[in-house]
């Protein structure tokens, strides 16, 4: 065991040791023990000193290594003052050495600082506080024109955090929270307009909020009546505005126009035209800064038109319409298509007529209009579309095949196309104007058969061959006059199907009445009353002849 004494002192080092030992020490040295006088370290020569890269830290914190500088011979101890400040193991430690240590964030917004301490040598730490953040509840606020109040939540980031409030316009004003730490309010007014909509800002804790209003803007007008003759003219209404608010003028009528002021801003004078009438009295209306005037006009020339309607059948032809008003009244007619013309009273003054010829119809039904002295006189024509199928008939292999038919007939004219039965199908059912259809038909598993495709009304024929042969055996029946039971053996290539139907009521099918391939028909033959006859079964579309004796 070693003790070590403050510099200046003396200590004896006494050293006990083993028999083994006693003797060994005998044999070298001659002696049994020895006294030895040690001096330990002086304070001065423990100074110690402390050093960082850094000693400052922001508000997000950090971490450094204290450097220490001693004797090897001298002890050493650190500590922290704060617990934001953080050490890292080992903390004790002789001669040179160094510790990390470790700085916590800071969520408060003031700077602080901490101390380390090695022996008698402290190491000054400090950190920034966290700068504060602001978040406003609105940073848009809308407002009518006749003004109002609003309010505005602040958050902050920490209680100690300080804001202020200010407007940046003479029209808002702050009522409440001019200024606050933490979470607050702001109150503010908005002043009433009288004028357009206008925009301004406040600052809130260092956040803009803008501030639109909405117009306040009024609008009078001098005189929302107007009444004219026939002979229109021009007019002229005041528009009374504060300086800056604009305003338009618009007619929805067609024979009111606005000549002048149809945009403006405060005061102005809006101009309008009345066309002349040759009708009716009427009535129609403007919008002068959103208020509406009223114009009246009184009877001018009016006209009566006979007929008002015209149905004309697919040749064509002219047709008189007379115009009834008084003299001194002028009228025209006028076509609305290149199939109607005017033909004779193209204009008139007092009453008249005029005729109008319709031009023949080769194509659909059509409708159009003239106009007689101002009136619409409405004409409708029947269609003249004409229809051709060629070819009317065609014949199809049994193993089936495609054709084709044209349909001739004027543009526009629409048709449509129908199969009358499933083995035939078609590429096109409907269409307009001249035209080829296409159309497929299926395979014969039986006999010769028809069947017709109606386009456009007209009836086209398809007689398909059958692909099959049949033999029955035996090739007919003969019975006496007391009839019976007969059997009929179909042979058939392949596994065309067939069909046995009796054309004789005195003949009776019990057994083979269809079937697909080779086949049995049973039937039986009814007794005969009176003298010999003849009936015959259809089977596979051929005919089969029974013959029975008389009495």
């Amino acid at each position: 065991m070693q003790t070590v004494a403050p510099s200046g002192s003396s200590v004896r080092l006494h050293a006990v040791v083993s028999i083994a030992a006693v003797a060994l020490l005998s044999t070298s040295c001659g002696s049994s023990s020895e006294t030895e006088t040690v001096t330990a370290p002086s304070t001065t020569k423990c100074a110690v000193q402390v050093s960082a890269e850094s000693a400052a830290f922001p508000p997000g914190g950090g971490s450094g290594a204290l450097r220490i500088s001693t004797s090897r011979e001298c002890p050493w101890s650190a500590r922290s003052d704060a617990a934001w400040v953080t050490l890292s193991p080992p903390v004790e430690g002789q001669g040179e050495g160094s510790v990390r240590f470790t700085v916590v964030a800071n969520a408060d917004p003031s700077s602080r600082a901490a101390s380390i301490s090695v022996n008698d040598q402290g190491l000054r730490i400090s950190q920034e506080g966290k700068p504060c953040e602001f978040t406003v509840s609105s940073n848009h606020e809308t407002v009518e024109g006749a003004g109002g109040d609003r309010t505005i939540d602040v958050r902050a980031s920490a209680a100690q955090c300080g804001w202020t409030a200010a407007t940046n316009v003479q029209w808002i004003a702050i009522v409440a929270g001019r200024e606050g730490r933490g979470n607050g309010t702001v109150g503010f007014h908005v002043d009433a307009v009288s004028g357009p909509p206008r925009t301004g800002t406040i600052t809130v804790a260092a956040q803009t909020v803008q501030v639109d209003q909405g117009t306040g803007c009024s609008y009078a007008i001098g005189t929302d009546t107007f009444s004219l003759d026939p002979s229109g003219g021009d007019r002229q209404v005041a528009v009374t505005a504060p300086s800056g608010c604009a305003w338009t003028a618009d007619s929805r009528t067609p024979w009111l126009t606005v000549t002048t002021g149809s945009t403006g801003s405060g005061p102005g004078v809006v101009g309008f035209r009345v066309a002349p009438s040759n009708g009716p009295a009427r009535a129609g209306t403007l919008t002068v800064a959103g208020r509406t005037v009223t114009v009246a006009q009184s009877l001018g020339c009016s006209f009566l038109v006979s007929p008002v309607s015209l149905s004309v059948g697919a040749p064509g032809g002219a047709s008189t319409f007379q115009v009834a008003t008084t003299s001194g009244c002028t009228w025209s007619a006028a076509s609305g298509a290149a199939w109607i013309t005017v033909t004779g009273g193209t204009s008139g003054s007092g009453a008249g007529q005029t005729q109008l010829t319709v031009a023949a119809n080769a194509g659909p039904a059509r409708a159009a209009s003239a106009t007689i002295a101002g009136e619409s006189v409405q004409i409708s024509q029947a269609s003249g579309c004409a229809y051709t199928v060629s070819p009317s008939t065609q014949d199809a292999a049994g193993t089936g095949s495609t054709g084709a038919a044209s349909i001739s007939t004027a543009a526009g004219c629409s048709w449509t196309a129908r199969s009358g039965v499933e083995w035939i199908t078609m590429s096109a059912l409907s269409g307009a104007g001249p035209a080829q259809i296409t159309y497929t038909v299926a395979a014969n598993q039986g006999p010769v058969r028809s069947g017709t495709i109606t386009v456009a009304g007209q009836t086209f024929t398809v007689t398909q061959a059958s692909q099959c042969t049949w033999v029955m055996a035996p090739p007919s029946h003969e019975f006496t006059a007391t009839g019976g039971a007969g059997n009929i053996l179909i042979i058939v290539s392949g596994a065309c199907t067939w069909t046995a139907v009796s054309n004789a009521d005195w003949i009776q099918l019990i057994a083979g009445a269809s079937g697909a391939g080779n086949g049995l028909v049973q039937f039986v033959a009814a007794p005969n009353p009176g003298g010999a006859r003849s009936g015959t079964l259809t089977i596979a579309g051929q005919s089969y002849i029974v013959n029975e004796g008389g009495r």
